[in-house]
This record gives structure tokens, C-alpha cells and sequence, in this order.
């Protein structure tokens, strides 16, 4: 049967084949001297898959497993910002419970404000940069969340990014702080610390860690392990798996894993 969601798969595909033949042999700069926005006038498109496990509770105390697309459009404006927007797709039922979507968005830990229907919140975003330097980047973030989603509001985001570097090592880092404004206000404050490892010019991989603090009370502590390559100049796949949360009793079964190509442009 038809699935209108297979057309992002398809797109995906084509644009890899046409990306590839058409791009040059060399490969971008590598991943960890990339900068924190997309340089002017460059476009990148980000088509991610993601599967979400998680318990099922009772009666059975089983476990279920989703699965969702995530689709991402970004634009450097100029040398220092970027702008962009992105959505995501459930799949299946399992996949709005898991919200599948979010772990096809490799790399980014920073998901908030989003529900469970087949279509999740779109969500715009606004970065600065800041400050660079070959050694250390800052930079100022703005996020929106547009409530389509069934009992979902409005949210902003403000962040600080920061990348460090030190020869073929980069730490990301920063201060993000997502505000829904729900009945109560939700705020979380969150400190994502990813650490990658320059294996080659194509090839980088590290872990990723992360702490929350949630307004309403208690803690979040993500942990993941993420490996990138660069296919060609303009196409990178990147992979990754993802526990939300290691401090739950669950934690163990309470995961997710994502693949993502990002075709660039310009």
C-alpha cells in the first residue's frame, strides 16, 4: 500500500545518488573544525530515520517499538547566522507513543515542546555566531515551537552553544533553556556535553552525555554514542543511539537509535 511518507525516503535517496555523482572527490573540513552555523549562502537538508523503544507497562509489562522520519531545512543568512525550521513523522502508533521522530535529529539532544500525534510541533530556529576563534566558538540560539499538536503550547528556546576544539578533539557544549508555556509554564535547564574524536578527515565518532533540570523537579541524564562520516563534499551520514535518561529504573529499555543523511548546497 501507498505510504506518503515514503516520499521523503525516495527524496533522500535521489538527492544522495545526484549529491554524489555530482560532488567533488575531497571531503568538507573536518567534523570538528566545522563551524556552528552553515556558511553563507550554503543550504543543508537533514532526512532522519529514527526508532524508539520504550516499556510497554501493563498488563503484559512488554515493550513497544516506533518509528519516525525527521525532516530538517537549514540556511546560512550570512557568515555569522543561520536560520531554519524542521518537523518530524510518526509512523506507526508506537511511534507517536515514543515519539520516534526525535532520534532520526542525530547529534541533537535538545528536543522539547512536542506531543504525540503523527505530526510533531514544527520548530523554527534562529543562531548567531557569536564569537570564533580556531580554538573556541560562541554563539547565540533562538528556537520556536508552533503548537500544532493536540494539548500542546507555544515554547521558546534561548541558548548559548559553545564548541571547543583542541586538535582532533571538539567538545559541544552550552547552556540551552526551552520554555513551554503551559498550565504551569515548564522550563528545563540542560547542559549537553558531547564529546567527539576526529578518527580521519571523513570519520568521527565520540559520546554524549548530558544533564537537565527540570522546573517542575527531578534530573535528566541522557548518554549516547554518535559516529559521522562525510560520503562525499556535499552528503554526511550519521548514526547514533540514544537513552534518554540513565538515572530511571527503565533506562536500560528506554532507548532510541537514528540514522541521517545531510545533503548541502550552495
Amino acid at each position: 500500500m501507498y505510504n506518503p511518507h515514503m516520499r521523503w525516503m525516495g527524496a533522500a535517496a535521489v538527492a544522495l545518488v545526484v549529491s554524489a555523482s555530482a560532488g567533488v572527490a575531497r571531503a568538507d573540513a573536518p567534523w570538528v573544525y566545522r563551524s556552528i552555523v552553515l556558511p553563507r549562502g550554503e543550504v543543508a537538508v537533514d532526512l532522519g530515520f529514527g526508532l524508539g523503544h520504550e516499556p510497554a507497562g501493563p498488563p503484559d509489562n512488554g515493550s513497544i517499538t516506533g518509528f519516525g522520519l525527521n525532516l530538517e531545512l537549514s540556511g546560512g543568512i550570512t557568515h555569522e547566522l543561520e536560520i531554519g525550521v524542521r518537523t518530524g513523522f510518526r509512523l506507526d502508533n508506537a511511534g507517536e507513543i515514543t515519539q520516534a521522530d526525535k532520534y532520526g535529529r542525530t547529534f541533537d539532544t535538545e528536543t522539547y515542546g512536542v506531543n504525540n500525534d503523527t505530526v510533531a510541533n514544527p520548530e523554527l530556529h534562529l543562531r548567531w555566531a557569536v564569537a570564533r576563534g580556531s580554538a573556541a566558538e560562541l554563539g547565540l540560539e533562538w528556537r520556536a515551537y508552533l503548537p500544532i499538536e493536540a494539548g500542546s503550547s507555544f515554547g521558546m528556546m534561548f541558548a548559548l552553544p559553545v564548541s571547543l576544539r583542541a586538535s582532533s578533539l571538539r567538545l559541544d557544549t552550552g547552556l540551552y533553556v526551552p520554555i513551554i508555556f503551559s498550565n504551569p509554564t515548564r522550563t528545563v535547564v540542560s547542559f549537553p556535553l558531547h564529546l567527539w574524536i576526529q578518527a580521519s578527515r571523513t570519520l568521527w565518532l565520540g559520546p554524549l552525555f548530558g544533564i537537565r533540570v527540570y522546573s517542575g523537579g527531578g534530573n535528566q541524564y541522557p548518554l549516547g554514542f554518535g559516529l559521522g562520516t562525510a560520503l562525499t563534499h556535499l552528503v554526511d551520514l550519521r548514526t547514533w543511539i540514544l537513552f534518554p535518561d540513565i538515572s530511571q529504573n527503565e533506562a536500560a529499555r528506554t532507548f532510541g537509535a537514528g540514522v541521517a543523511l545531510q545533503l548541502r548546497f550552495g
